[in-house]
């Protein structure tokens, strides 16, 4: 009878801890992009011009409160890139010590921050139109 030393193929899961982070990455990306747009939101408003004060000139409130809301879209959306490269290293670690054990806490993060920041800005644009 022999004697197999030989490490079993781990390709897939280090295939799919890839996938997993790109797939973050790419979602990361479009939230820098739209903390982007929020944070620039106020030219479009004074363009259109939707804000004005009481005296008929454009309201600079608006913009400080639309470059702060941008500015943490964009922070979350650093923070958990960084979070996600993170956990792709330690599932690297843990799937080449054949040991891995899934982490919830980055789906959990993400989707509170995600509702918060949805609900935020629909609260903005509520007190601006309304």
């Amino acid at each position: 009878m022999e004697h197999n030393d030989k490490k079993p193929d781990r390709s897939q899961q280090h295939f799919a801890n890839q996938r997993t982070f790109l797939a973050w990455l790419r979602t990361c990306i479009v939230l820098i992009g739209l903390g982007f747009v929020i944070a620039k939101f106020s030219i479009l408003l004074e363009v259109l011009g939707v804000v004005l004060d009481k005296s008929g000139k454009y309201s600079s409130s608006v913009d400080s409160i639309s470059i702060s809301l941008g500015i943490s879209v964009i922070l979350f959306s650093v923070a958990l890139l960084v979070y996600a490269l993170k956990n792709y290293f330690d599932g690297y670690k843990q799937i080449s010590a054949l040991s891995y054990t899934p982490k919830n806490s980055i789906v959990y993060v993400s989707g509170i921050g995600a509702i918060s920041f949805g609900v935020i800005i629909v609260v903005y644009l509520f007190l601006l139109y309304g």
